[in-house]
């Protein structure tokens, strides 16, 4: 049974921590943790739904380039049905916005925030959506024209759907969209196994998406993680196992 909702004087508030933020960042990550359907508890640091992502932010702060890297804690658990983690996402990309206009934003979220992600990718300064293990429900936004959808899923999910992720990237690429499913073997919801392969998929599908930007040289590095990146980056919507 999920908690009663906190009095309105009660509701925490969402929060953005930066862990890379320089002055002339020509990207920006914002990543995004998971969640529930219902919960009104308050996420916290040591959460560990939120405490996942750590590693996550931490890869992407080692790509190479001026990239700045925020995490964005959800005010509560759960969806609960009125979508209050889409509402934090668009404060934190107006936080984002505030502080490098103009800078093209990348999405990196897991699960819920996988969700949250898709909901939020037709922000006209995002160019990168990442969804981790995502949450895809029919009939639900999807990023537009103009911008790179990667879904990322683990064969062995038992939560979120495998088939539904792939139905939404079958059906955005029927649209003409830039959008790929990148499907991990053995792999679990939580990203627990195969971890370090999950966190190189997000750090270099990233790096070689904004290799302009960071003035990189838009090639992966070699080996079977960059063969998937590099058809991914250059195929314009792709479905590929590693």
């Amino acid at each position: 049974m999920s908690a009663e909702p906190a009095p309105a004087d009660e509701v925490p508030l969402a929060s953005l921590v930066w862990d890379a933020q320089p002055t002339d960042a020509t990207v920006v990550a914002l990543v995004m943790h998971g969640g529930a359907v219902d919960g009104h508890e308050p996420n916290r640091p040591w959460s560990h739904n939120v405490a996942r992502l750590v590693p996550f932010a931490r890869a992407l702060k080692k790509v190479p380039g001026p990239m700045a890297v925020a995490r964005l804690r959800f005010r509560v658990r759960g969806w609960n049905g009125d979508a209050m983690p889409v509402e934090d996402a668009r404060w934190a990309l107006e936080q984002v916005r505030a502080a490098y206009p103009g800078v093209p934003i990348a999405l990196v979220g897991h699960s819920m925030g996988g969700r949250v992600a898709m909901f939020v990718g037709d922000d006209p300064d995002v160019r990168l959506v990442v969804g981790l293990a995502p949450w895809v429900e029919p009939g639900d936004p999807r990023p537009g024209a103009g911008r790179r959808t990667v879904l990322v899923h683990g064969d062995r999910d038992v939560i979120c759907s495998l088939a539904r992720t792939r139905h939404a990237v079958e059906q955005m690429q029927a649209d003409g969209l830039d959008a790929s499913l990148i499907r991990v073997a053995r792999a679990d919801h939580a990203m627990l196994v195969r971890a370090r392969l999950w966190t190189a998929l997000v750090r270099e599908v990233v790096e070689a998406s904004f290799a302009r930007e960071l003035g990189g040289t838009g090639e992966p590095r070699s080996g079977p993680i960059g063969a998937v990146v590099a058809r991914v980056v250059h195929a314009g919507g792709v479905t590929v196992d590693i």
